[in-house]
This record gives C-alpha cells, sequence and structure tokens, in this order.
C-alpha cells in the first residue's frame, strides 16, 4: 500500500521537530522551526481552590484551521507552558509509561518511519530503527512497566510483514503477533500490566473512518478473539474507544452507541448503557470503579459516567452545546478527570471532578483545540502505571489515533488505566 509523501512529513515533523542539536526543530523538508521556549502562562482560573488541582504536567497539542499541530507540555495549574515541536496530521506524540519521555515518530535515515523518543524539553530525540530496514513501525500502547509496547508495523516492499508487533524499548525482540485477514492496519488500544495480552483494532478495508473489529490476542500470537459483538462494527475516531480493566481481565469498548463490558479470555460481551448517538473516548478507571465515556446528544457531546456493572449511568458535563465538555481522562486515584471543553470545535483543557464541577482551567489559548496526549507525574522516581493508549499518525490511508491519555499525579498511588 503506497503512502502519499505529504502525509508522511505530516507524522515525521513531531520527532524531527526535537532532533539532535539541542532544541532546533528541523522538518523533513529541512526547513527549520524555532527552538522551544518556555512561556509563562497565565494562572489558571477555575471553580474551586487551586489547591485542588492535582499536580502533575500535561503533554497536548494545539490544532488550528490551518491542521498544523503544535505540541507543548504544561502544569495542571496552566503554568509554565513550554513549546516542543510542530506537525501536520500526526497526533502521534504519548507519554512514556513511566512519564519521563515522550513517545512518538521519526524518520529513520533510510526512508522509514520508526519509534523514537525524546525528553520532556524536546532535546534528547533517539530513533530506534528495527531489525528490517523497510519496516516502519508507529506506538501504539504499552505494558504499565512500559517493558512490553504494542506496535502498528507495515512494510512497503512486503506486504506481508504488515500487522500488530510488540516489543521491548529497544526493539531487539521485535516480533510480528497478527495480521487479521482483511486488516487495512491496526491500532493498538492496550497491553495487559503483564504483557500476556493486547488489546487492538483492526480496521476493515471497506469500512470508512477507521471502522473495524476489536480484538484481544496473546502475546505469542494465539488465542485471537473478536470482542464486538457478530455483525457489529467498532469506530474509532481520533480517540480510542476501547480500555482494558486496571487488571487487565476485562475490556470496555464502545460499539455502535452503547458501552459494552467483555471478558478477555472468554464470553459474551454484554452492553451496560442505553442507547446514544454516537460514543467513544472509552477508559477504564485506575481504580476499576468507573468507565469513563463520551456521547453524543443530538450536536452536543456530553462526558459521562457508568459502573462496569451498568449501574449509575451518569452525564456529568452539561448537555449544553455552548459549554460542552468531552473525552476524559483519568486521574491515578480516580478522583477527577482532564477534558476537553468549549463550543464549536474551539477548546481548551480543563480539570474536572466526578460530579462535573470544573476545579482547574490548564490551557489558555483558546483560537486553537486543544487536544490532550497525558500527564506526567512530577516526581520521575514514581513510576505510574497509567499509560496512554494510543498514538496516531496519517500516512496515506493509515492513520492511529491521538488517544485520550492517561493521567498522572505524583501526590497519588501508582494505578493503572
Amino acid at each position: 500500500m503506497t503512502r502519499s509523501p505529504i502525509l508522511v512529513v505530516f507524522v515525521v515533523a513531531v520527532l524531527a521537530a526535537c532532533a539532535g542539536q539541542g532544541a532546533t526543530s528541523v522538518d523533513p523538508t529541512g526547513s527549520s522551526a524555532a527552538p522551544p521556549s518556555a512561556v509563562a502562562s497565565p494562572v489558571a482560573t477555575s471553580t474551586a481552590a487551586l489547591a485542588e488541582v492535582p499536580a502533575g504536567r500535561i503533554l497536548f497539542h494545539r490544532r488550528g484551521s490551518d491542521e498544523v499541530e503544535h505540541y507543548f507540555t504544561i502544569n495542571t495549574d496552566g503554568t509554565d507552558e513550554q513549546a516542543l515541536f510542530t506537525a501536520e496530521g500526526c497526533t502521534c506524540a504519548q507519554w512514556s509509561a513511566d512519564g519521563t519521555r515522550v513517545w512518538t515518530l521519526g524518520a529513520t535515515g533510510h526512508g522509514t518511519f520508526s519509534f523514537a523518543t525524546i525528553k520532556p524539553d524536546g532535546s534528547d530525540r533517539v530513533v530506534i530503527s528495527p531489525p528490517i530496514k523497510t519496516l516502519n513501525l508507529a506506538p501504539g500502547a504499552s505494558s504499565a512497566d512500559g517493558r512490553r509496547i504494542a506496535f502498528d508495523g507495515w512494510d512497503e516492499t512486503d506486504p506481508s510483514r504488515n500487522g500488530l508487533y510488540l516489543a521491548s524499548a529497544d526493539l531487539a525482540d521485535l516480533r510480528l503477533i497478527t495480521p487479521p485477514k482483511g486488516t487495512v492496519h491496526v491500532d493498538p488500544f492496550g497491553v495487559t500490566p503483564d504483557g500476556s495480552h493486547v488489546l487492538f483494532l483492526a480496521e476493515r478495508g471497506d469500512e470508512p473512518h477507521h471502522a473495524g473489529d476489536l480484538y484481544v490476542v496473546n502475546a505469542d500470537g494465539g488465542g485471537l478473539r473478536q470482542l464486538n459483538p457478530p455483525g457489529t462494527t467498532h469506530n474509532f475516531l481520533d480517540v480510542p474507544a476501547g480500555s482494558l480493566s486496571p487488571d487487565g481481565r476485562r475490556a470496555a469498548l464502545g460499539v455502535e452507541g452503547r458501552i459494552y463490558v467483555v471478558d478477555i479470555d472468554g464470553g459474551e460481551a454484554l452492553p451496560i448503557t442505553q442507547p446514544a448517538d454516537f460514543v467513544w473516548a472509552v477508559s477504564w478507571s485506575p481504580t476499576g470503579e468507573w468507565i469513563t465515556y463520551s456521547r453524543k446528544r443530538g450536536s452536543t457531546s456530553v462526558v459521562s459516567l457508568v459502573h462496569p456493572d451498568g449501574s449509575d449511568q451518569k452525564e456529568i458535563s452539561a448537555n449544553d452545546g455552548s459549554d460542552q465538555a468531552e473525552v476524559g481522562v483519568w486521574s491515578p486515584d480516580g478522583k477527577d478527570l482532564l477534558v476537553q471543553r468549549g463550543a464549536g470545535g474551539v477548546n481548551d483543557l480543563w480539570i474536572m471532578d466526578l460530579d462535573g464541577t470544573f476545579i482547574g482551567q490548564v490551557t489558555h489559548e483558546p483560537r486553537a483545540t486543544a487536544h490532550t496526549a497525558g500527564r506526567s507525574p512530577p516526581h520521575p522516581e514514581r513510576r505510574p502505571r497509567a499509560q496512554v493508549q494510543g498514538s496516531r499518525r496519517v500516512l496515506g490511508r493509515r492513520r492511529k489515533s491521538a488517544a485520550a491519555a492517561s493521567v498522572y499525579d505524583g501526590h497519588l498511588r501508582e494505578s493503572n488505566s
């Protein structure tokens, strides 16, 4: 499958922006960008005391009408916004499992793109080439400790190599797990804490808008099992609509307007919510108590919660098109959510408690949409077990999503989302 060179540039800009020489950004076309700079953001306004806002650092991007993505990190109280790099059509940055580096895509130097890591200040960019020189690799999800990472892989010279890959961070043990029949490409959504199973979307060629079937597979490639009910379609709208439980034994998925829960080892997926126009951004809380998801009510997006057994289903943000919230991202203790708040496609990032009260504003630049890519802990030595569920890139017809990322808080106990 041939990918558009223009769209490829879209992806690589994220990585090349932080290449080599200190903080100087370089895009694939050879032009230079300004070095990352510290920005003193306004003090966050909120409807609650700032002391209630959990500490941490957020990775996010803004995208304006020109479709250029500008990547930043910022403190959860809205201070110290740091510019990192720019990209187009990529949405391909996420925190590493321990929150100390950013994972993304980078040019290998021999015509392919692969797994890359950079420091949160935009420096020390490292691109890790796979053993197969013609193989491209985009990082998706990882196990809680970061030891096992699931990748979407594709090879322009040998389509038999396209599919889901699993490896450690150095790619030394990289292996192809499975390329389900009829799959256009795969989107890894989760890896179980012990690294034994991978949750992923297999996009079908006959479906538009990144739609297909949600599967779980063993790390050795065996036990491939479709999770969404037969005859249904799992839609992937930039943010994953599938999430593993903290113990990795169950999965929650959004299918055709409803949330389903299923044991990954067997059994049918059972609906736990009433039908909606559309559901997405499905994420299991770190405590296992709640599942958050976004749903459409007409043209309005609403952040919702439900217990895994289907009880206490509720909308916690207002059904108000002039001030709507969507895409909830958990804090490690499960006490608050990071959401996109705004109207007309112009959003900022806010922190919301589980009653729907906005307790702190994070970003203050409503000229462009702010998309969460994750929050890291203020204390790197405390290894968080939450993780981002996916990264995203555009390469021809391949695109992998910007995920609602995990929230890290150094003041709270380690947990897995």
